[in-house]
């Protein structure tokens, strides 16, 4: 049974942000294989036996009556501390020159210093040279020329995690979004997002078989509904277990939801409701059909509700924290309300199934989107990009916590 020490897990999560230059690694198109990105429930959601793309999957943006979410692509960031590499993460157009994505992407000690950004849409395929298909719509690049990140935002606590990125050139003839302002608690919504690879049983890691979790760098979508707050959350769980996960902002500024299986054992929220100080919101379905997870590579990719922006990807927590005996947290058994583990790095936490999945509630930092747009925020200058390398770069985080970003 795996074992990860929950009290020292923040801090070698930072230890790692150091040297995960290291970890990048050069690759080619004929390395990408043809896996999942928003993680689903089976392989076969996705992948047809003989190893191809399902291109009828409803998890494929633009196939089959599934939305194509054109104003949402590939953010590509290289910074002074991806070496060869590149991040990826996800953004959306909420004008025709403003990307709107997660504060960790472009501003953490793991990034470093940007050096450049890149948009991409329908996807990131075509920065390798490939076909964006299926996913729809015409390609378009575009370079970041500026960064606004939110003034709250605290890279310890997880807390106001959202900026804004202006480009040099509008993208045009592709949809823009505008930001949801309800209450987003308890309701159905879709994330869309072009991260790792991996499906509910395996998650997104080398478990699954496609070399540690490589992108086709398509644009998937999938259904969750969000069912507690953050902060509320770690307060609770404080009060459970005398010991603090570290979220921080605003009561309702996290949103949370939780990868569902069918089974109860993998109910997240269903089994907090059994626990006197953490039923502050006792949703306890057990999946939608079309129920999804994000995982690295979907950071600040938008969960949208009634087509409008309502949250954006930031983080994942291990659901085997309900497990905690007061030392170690337990994931990757048959029984663990988290049935994976990620080989790779040793961390309960690889978008599978018993986990939960924290975004940032867009509506609570509106006035900051706002002034963005309106041109009154001071954007710090990002030099152009010396040349479109192809190469990725590697994963931050160990044990409860992971970016949503590779």
């Amino acid at each position: 049974m795996h074992r990860a020490l929950l009290r020292d897990a923040a801090f070698m999560a930072a230890m790692l942000a150091s040297s995960t230059a290291a970890w990048a690694v050069p690759v080619s198109m004929a390395d990408v294989k043809p896996v999942p990105y928003i993680v689903v429930p089976s392989k076969s959601d996705l992948v047809l036996p003989n190893g191809k793309v399902n291109t009828s999957s409803p998890y494929l943006a633009g196939v089959g009556g599934t939305g194509t979410y054109s104003g949402v692509g590939t953010l590509v960031i290289k910074s002074d501390n991806s070496g060869a590499g590149e991040f990826l993460c996800t953004g959306s157009l909420i004008s025709p020159t403003v990307i709107l994505t997660a504060a960790h992407c472009v501003k953490n000690p793991e990034i470093g210093h940007v050096d450049s950004l890149t948009f991409i849409t329908p996807n990131g395929r075509p920065y390798f040279g490939a076909s964006p298909a299926p996913n729809p719509g015409s390609i378009q690049f575009a370079t970041g020329g500026a960064i606004a990140v939110n003034p709250t935002w605290d890279p310890s606590s997880f807390g106001g995690d959202l900026a804004l990125v202006k480009l040099d050139k509008p993208i045009t003839g592709t949809d823009i979004y505008q930001i949801y302002h309800g209450d987003p608690m308890g309701q159905q919504f879709t994330m869309v997002g072009t991260g790792t690879a991996g499906w509910g049983a395996v998650g997104a890691d080398s478990q699954t078989g496609f070399a540690g979790g490589l992108f086709d760098l398509r644009k998937r979508v999938g259904n969750n509904i969000f069912e507690e707050y953050g902060v509320p959350f770690d307060q609770a769980f404080t009060n459970q277990f005398g010991i603090s996960i570290g979220l921080g902002g605003p009561d309702q500024g996290i949103v949370m939801f939780d990868f569902d299986s069918g089974l109860a054992q993998n109910d997240v929220f269903g089994q907090l409701c059994n626990l006197p100080e953490m039923a502050s919101l006792c949703v306890t379905q057990t999946g939608l059909p079309t129920e999804a997870n994000t995982a690295p590579g979907d950071s600040g990719g938008p969960a949208f509700i009634n087509g409008q922006i309502a949250a954006i990807t930031s983080f994942g927590i291990t659901g085997a924290i309900l497990s905690f005996d007061g030392q170690y947290i337990y994931c990757g058994g048959p029984n663990n309300i988290d049935p994976s583990v990620n080989v790779d790095t040793g961390s309960c936490t690889d978008s599978s199934f018993g986990e939960i999945g924290g975004d940032t509630n867009i509506s609570y930092y509106q006035s900051f989107i706002d002034a963005g747009l309106a041109g009154q925020l001071n954007f710090s200058l990002v030099p152009e990009p010396a040349s479109l390398a192809l190469l990725l770069g590697g994963i931050a985080g160990l044990g409860v916590f992971r970016r949503r970003r590779r």
